[in-house]
């Protein structure tokens, strides 16, 4: 099965999967330490992906330590 995407459509799809799983965390009752790494694996990925050029083209566009405050 052949299933190659372009650079830019894995980013676009990394961004949106990134999204979701930050908006899981933020939502868990308990913010353990397994919770808190993980939320800042995801904070990490945006942070660098937002160093690519057409970034904002594809929605980050934002800081995501703002936008997926955990605290």
């Amino acid at each position: 099965m052949d299933n190659k995407k372009t650079a830019t459509e894995v980013l676009a799809y990394l961004i949106f999967v990134m999204e979701s799983n930050l908006s899981e965390l933020i939502s868990a009752e308990h913010k353990n330490e397994y919770i808190m790494g993980s939320w800042e694996a995801c904070i990490e990925c945006l942070e660098i992906i937002g160093h690519w050029s057409q970034a904002k083209e594809f929605g980050l566009n934002y800081n995501p330590e703002i936008k997926f405050n955990i605290s």
